[in-house]
């Protein structure tokens, strides 16, 4: 019996959190699963232990005594690590492509500003809320990559390195993450959470008519990039009512 076979025996139904693990995070598994089908549930539901890790860390920053505007940023950067980076090394990868420019010193700047702008606003969050502001965040840009996924075609370039791409969700599926996404957001945002999940969906469907026209078809980048426009708009909304 090989190594995947037998760590498919063990988890059972947990295999496929496994697999979305390895490819969505920075986290090692001892089997090979690189061709291995990669499960748009569970690429979502990874996201509420990476806000929670999120949490704990700008928690017990701050309760070290580090000032609560910079213990919010390390959260944030914690939130950053543990999706091993994706949104922000996909948005630039797109934004290369839009300008043109390999590694270009254009995407530079606009992943440097991003993050400005993220970290601004998770400033502005109470303490009270970052809990599920960071659960919220990397949730709703889960969704959004998944939901782009579920408009298009299946990726095929891009299963043997990390990234967001899943195989592509049912409609019931898409629909019952967007609603559990959706209780996430409005727990952190209130009735702003919902507007912020319509605009992150919004958001990935002119992302994927764009990809559809320039490159005739979606690529991880452009799933990063619905993903990073997603997790923007929440802590936007999420700093203008705090």
């Amino acid at each position: 019996m090989t190594s995947r076979e037998d760590w498919q025996r063990r988890l059972g139904p947990l295999y496929g959190g496994a697999v979305a693990l390895v490819h969505s995070t920075p986290m090692r598994w001892p089997a090979e699963l690189g061709d291995d089908a990669r499960s748009p549930g569970w690429i979502v539901a990874l996201g509420a232990p990476i806000g929670v890790a999120a949490w704990a860390a700008a928690a017990l920053a701050r309760a070290a005594g580090v000032p609560t505007p910079i213990a919010a940023i390390v959260g944030l950067a914690i939130l950053t690590l543990c999706s091993a980076a994706l949104v922000e090394r996909g948005l630039a990868e797109r934004l290369d492509g839009w300008l043109g420019e390999p590694r270009g010193t254009g995407s530079t700047v606009a992943i440097v500003l991003t993050t400005v702008i993220r970290a601004a606003c998770i400033a502005f969050v109470s303490p009270a809320q970052w809990l599920v502001v960071f659960v919220a965040t990397a949730m709703v840009g889960r969704f959004a990559a998944i939901f782009l996924q579920a408009l298009g075609d299946p990726i095929q370039d891009d299963l043997d390195r990390r990234s967001l791409v899943a195989t592509p969700a049912p409609a019931w599926l898409t629909a019952a993450l967007g609603i559990g996404t959706a209780v996430i957001a409005v727990l952190a945002l209130g009735k702003a959470g919902i507007v912020a999940l319509a605009l992150a969906a919004i958001i990935a469907f002119v992302l994927g008519l764009d990809a559809q026209r320039r490159d005739h078809g979606l690529s991880a980048p452009v799933v990063a990039t619905a993903a990073a426009a997603a997790e923007l708009v929440l802590l936007l909304l999420a700093s203008a009512g705090h």
